[in-house]
């Protein structure tokens, strides 16, 4: 049955399911054009508002297809001549996007395309329990999960063999390794990983029967490297080629790069030859001309002019050492880079980009850019909190929205915290402001609680005389907490009375126990102080 026919008769028990399949079929068939979101709302309209249709000889379809006419999908009018709201679910988006800035988007769009089916006080309900319990997956979260997406695309559909050799420069080396874990073999493998090896064996194997596919994989102890080797070299079982089988989902990345691998294993092989046969023929050529050049850090001396970068003075080093150099003096927190032979010149900016990695050189540029702007002393310049990002935001905003791809943090321009949007400055507690409520919520609880001499265990009198007796067996007073052996330390011509009114002295000693916690914090604001209104708790008791 189609799940929007069940849907409908949640919604609206009180309908046959007759009658619903016949008012779905009629919108279906009368505005194929909408969206699914529009024909639900349609349907679930018209059968919350039609009249009873279980008179004898009455069709739902009939009565609705003389007002088909009036029904337009752009107007607050129409189907069977009752009124519909027609929402827009990007405006709902985009308002949830502006109250909840640090939310996953895909997640707000489906949040967005479910209250536009509900009414207007839904969305407001949503937005105060979401920035109440602060439970909603973040925009962070959506970032690392596309950039997720994108790496494993990457080893699934869109494999690019520079690329990949850029990562795994000697990729047999690497996958051939026996100190490499085994993606198959781990702990955290899921059902799914395991099929989707298997399909690879059989769909790379397609002449060779499953059962001789599995039963190698299994004598090579689920090592896909060594199946392949050992597969390569088995005579075909069958005369005619297995269908093609479809690729279960896999988000394993180590058995995805593995696949990957073998999966173009021969024409890796002959990208590499043919770039290593090139390399010793340039190099060669570059011997007999006298260009091989020496870098001024490690002292490799056949280098090829290719393999070499300069300062502006000329000076020559190879790759690997400019590049340790760049990333030594960047984890420092420092932009400029002159000459390691100290020649009082530095590296161009070109340079730079051409030996670093694309991700480290863009977050070189952006720091070398925001140093820039902060020396500029721009009236209105803002700095993210938390990152070295600046720029000048909109007056009229009260959100700082960082540019840095590693950042991308919303922050609030007045009290430099995490977006706290709807609520004000003074209605957000943060970590510190925790500490201090916590720390004078103990404080104040150690005033209501005694401790036995003997055990060491706390307790709380909730009724009776002073006299306390402990699990262990121990008695005390209640009042100073001194060891006694029965009745007789109490009386009215004595420091401690058998009866007391517990809520004033309990109090007393919250009172004085707040007044030394406080003494103890030191001058700082208390955002939510605990002990507002407490005498009032006491006289309630």
């Amino acid at each position: 049955m189609d799940p929007f026919v069940e849907y409908l008769k949640e919604l609206c028990p009180h309908r046959s399911e007759t009658q619903i399949q016949e008012v779905y079929a009629l919108i279906q068939e009368e505005r194929p054009e909408d969206s699914p979101e529009q024909k639900l709302e349609n349907a679930f309209n018209m059968l919350s508002t039609q009249p009873d249709f279980n008179t004898p000889g009455y069709s739902m379809v009939e009565e609705s297809l003389q007002n088909t006419s009036n029904y337009d999908s752009d107007d607050e009018g129409a189907v069977g001549g009752y009124d519909l709201k027609v929402v827009d679910v990007n405006s709902i988006w985009k308002k949830l996007q502006d109250a909840l800035p640090e939310a996953d988007p895909s997640y707000l769009r489906k949040k967005a395309e479910n209250l536009a089916m509900q009414d207007e006080n839904s969305m407001m309900e949503f937005l105060n329990a979401a920035v109440e319990n602060n439970d909603y997956p973040t925009m962070e979260e959506y970032l690392k999960k596309q950039e997720e997406e994108k790496t494993l695309n990457f080893y699934k559909n869109n494999f690019i063999i520079d690329k990949f050799l850029e990562q795994f420069p000697n990729p047999e080396t690497h996958f051939s390794n026996p100190n490499r874990p085994n993606p198959l073999l781990q702990p955290e493998l899921l059902p799914e990983d395991l099929e989707y090896a298997l399909t690879f064996l059989y769909n790379n194997y397609r002449k060779i029967r499953k059962r001789h596919v599995e039963l190698v994989f299994k004598l090579k102890n689920k090592c896909l490297l060594a199946s392949c080797n050992h597969l390569d070299h088995l005579p075909n079982g069958m005369k005619v080629e297995r269908p093609l089988e479809p690729n279960p989902e896999s988000r394993n990345l180590p058995l995805l790069q593995e696949v990957a691998y073998l999966k173009h294993r021969k024409l890796i092989r002959k990208v590499m030859k043919y770039k290593n046969q090139t390399y010793q023929e340039f190099k060669e050529e570059a011997r007999i001309l006298g260009l091989l050049e020496t870098c001024g850090i490690c002292g490799e001396d056949e280098l090829i002019p290719e393999e070499c970068f300069n300062c502006k003075k000329g000076c020559m080093f190879c790759r690997e050492c400019i590049q340790k150099y760049v990333e030594v003096r960047m984890g420092d927190g420092l932009t400029n880079f002159p000459c390691c032979n100290e020649c009082d010149s530095d590296f161009d900016v070109h340079v730079l980009q051409m030996v670093l990695p694309n991700n480290t050189f863009e977050r070189l540029m952006l720091k070398i850019q925001s140093e820039e702007v902060k020396r500029a002393n721009v009236d209105g310049l803002e700095t993210c909190p938390f990152c070295e990002f600046a720029s000048i935001p909109p007056q009229e905003s009260k959100i700082f929205k960082c540019e840095n791809p590693d950042c991308l943090k919303e922050s609030c321009r007045l009290c430099r915290h995490k977006s706290h949007i709807p609520k004000r400055c003074n209605e957000i507690e943060y970590d510190e402001d925790v500490k201090r409520r916590t720390f004078i919520e103990n404080m104040m609880t150690e005033a209501l609680a005694r401790t036995c001499y003997m055990c060491n265990k706390k307790f709380i009198k909730s009724n009776g005389c002073n006299k306390m007796i402990c699990n262990c067996g121990a008695m005390m007073c209640y009042l100073c907490s001194q060891a006694i052996t029965g009745y007789n330390h109490f009386g009215d011509d004595k420091a401690c009375q058998l009866f007391t009114n517990d809520a004033q002295i309990d109090l007393q000693r919250v009172k004085a126990n707040i007044e030394k916690a406080k003494l103890e914090l030191g001058d700082v604001e208390i955002k939510f102080d605990p002990s507002e209104g407490i005498e009032g708790f006491f006289t309630t008791i």
